[in-house]
């Protein structure tokens, strides 16, 4: 409902028509972190490093899920 009062018929959605938007920003900013564009990231270990009882050699490649990032910070292990 909120799109159709705000956006109409045009075929696209202008700067101004996004201000108006408030609670279809709200429902993108709060689906984002569940659904993320960049399921995964990679980094490389810049030394050596023992994780959870894993040894982490230097110079290793580490695959970082942005899915698994979120869910840890907001509801732990």
């Amino acid at each position: 409902a909120e799109i159709d009062d705000v956006v109409g018929d045009k075929a696209f959605i202008s700067e101004e028509d996004r201000t108006k938007l408030k609670y279809t920003t709200q429902v993108i900013k709060e689906t984002l972190p569940f659904c993320t564009l960049v399921a995964m990231t990679t980094r490389n270990n810049m030394k050596e490093t023992y994780m959870d009882g894993f040894w982490i050699p230097k110079g290793t490649e580490i695959a970082v899920s942005s899915t698994l990032l979120f869910f840890t910070m907001y509801f732990g292990k």
